[in-house]
């Protein structure tokens, strides 16, 4: 019988658990990561917390989609033991967290367009694994950044969390799921599947030429020709979040595309 709590007791903190942190909104992609978590064999508790102080824009907050009565039965039907839907004065309770700083990489891609949002996902982040104290946590691999930022933070900290990266799920489109995929138009749907066909596009001529740039370039011109708005189409090294250079063993593609003013990302690994 699953377990609906506001607060965790010294017995739940002791538990050795699996912990899948999400904002609500669940889909197929929330549903996979519960499936990751399942195979350790242990209690599964999802936290359910939209975090006002990642949100750089209040109207993106306000408009964040949320459906806590769904998400608890759909977490029901899953058999997640656990279901953690504080309020935001028992996580952010005056003197019990530390603001933390994502540093450098946390200003790049989705950091620049977003200023402190990094800032906001680790806090929340380390708060979280402070309250839950898991052994294991599952993240989707589609927020590659904040995966990259929150792998950075464990070491940091020398936290004893293992964190497991769940693939990203997809429609047959190809489109990466996602909670903000609901505030989409059906014409809007149809732009955004061209985001996953670009990194494809972009990713094989790569692999045909070896030239990161001209890959790049031609992906940018791709996005001009679907009259998307792109926020940004970079490359990275996926283990260090840096320009590849000659120890680079797999490449990271990221963008960041507006469809009827929903900003989505979506990336793709190519290893070398």
């Amino acid at each position: 019988m699953t377990q609906i709590l506001e607060k965790i007791d010294t017995n739940l903190f002791s538990l050795e658990k699996v912990f899948v942190p999400t904002m609500g909104a669940l889909h197929e992609g929330h549903i996979a990561l519960i499936k990751d978590a399942k195979k350790f064999d242990i209690p599964i508790l999802c936290s359910i917390f939209v975090n006002p102080i990642q949100f750089n824009d209040k109207n993106d907050f306000k408009n964040y989609p949320k459906n806590l009565n769904k998400d608890i039965e759909m977490l029901n039907e899953l058999g997640v033991d656990f279901i953690f839907t504080p309020k935001e004065n028992y996580i952010y309770q005056e003197n019990q967290f530390e603001n933390i700083s994502s540093g450098y990489i946390g200003t790049l891609f989705e950091g620049k367009s977003r200023p402190g949002h990094f800032d906001g996902v680790l806090t929340v982040v380390k708060r979280l694994f402070e309250l839950v104290n898991p052994k294991v946590a599952i993240f989707g691999a589609k927020d590659a950044q904040q995966l990259f930022l929150i792998k950075e933070m464990i070491k940091k900290y020398s936290l004893p969390i293992s964190i497991v990266e769940s693939s990203t799920v997809r429609e047959e489109s190809g489109l990466a799921l996602s909670s903000r995929n609901q505030l989409l138009t059906s014409r809007g749907k149809k732009e955004a599947q061209k985001i996953f066909q670009n990194l494809i596009f972009v990713s094989n001529l790569y692999s045909k030429n070896k030239d990161i740039n001209l890959a790049i370039q031609q992906g940018i011109e791709r996005y001009k020709t679907f009259n998307l708005k792109y926020d940004y189409l970079e490359v990275v090294d996926k283990n260090t979040f840096q320009y590849p250079d000659e120890s680079t063993k797999e490449l990271l593609f990221l963008t960041a595309v507006y469809v009827d003013n929903i900003r989505l990302i979506d990336n793709l690994s190519v290893k070398l």
